[in-house]
């Protein structure tokens, strides 16, 4: 499956599914037109209650990124290129950080020490 919730995560489950779905879309795992995993298929697999996959796929589909075919189930929709749009690569980015931020500051570090990480890794890793 290319869907995965933590429960430990600060997020609630709708959010990480409405994630999944999009970085599975910016990365190419799933494409424009292909058919993602019905509602209840989905919640069986995560473990999750069917209205919180339903909420998802709801949002998922008034961002335009999953539509519904009658009988048929829903699909990424065929105008998605494999690319996501700026704004939806910017909001998974803008959950990862903020994410990372909490971490760090519940673990006692300053947001300063957040970015020297950063630096420190980017010229470790990305030269």
């Amino acid at each position: 499956m290319f869907i995965k919730i933590d429960p430990n995560r600060p997020f609630p489950i709708f959010t990480q599914i409405m994630e999944g779905v999009r970085l599975a879309v910016a990365t190419g795992r799933v494409k424009g037109g292909d058919r993602i995993p019905s509602i209840r298929d989905l919640a069986v697999e995560l473990r999750v209650n069917p209205n919180t996959v339903a909420k998802a796929y709801q949002e998922l589909e008034r961002d335009g990124l999953v539509e519904t075919r009658r009988g048929m189930g829903y699909f990424v929709s065929a105008s998605n290129n494999g690319q996501l749009p700026m704004r939806e690569r910017r909001a998974l980015l803008d959950s990862r950080v903020a994410e990372l931020l909490s971490a760090a500051l519940e673990l006692g570090f300053t947001a300063e020490d957040v970015k020297q990480g950063i630096d420190r890794y980017l010229k470790e890793n990305h030269p």
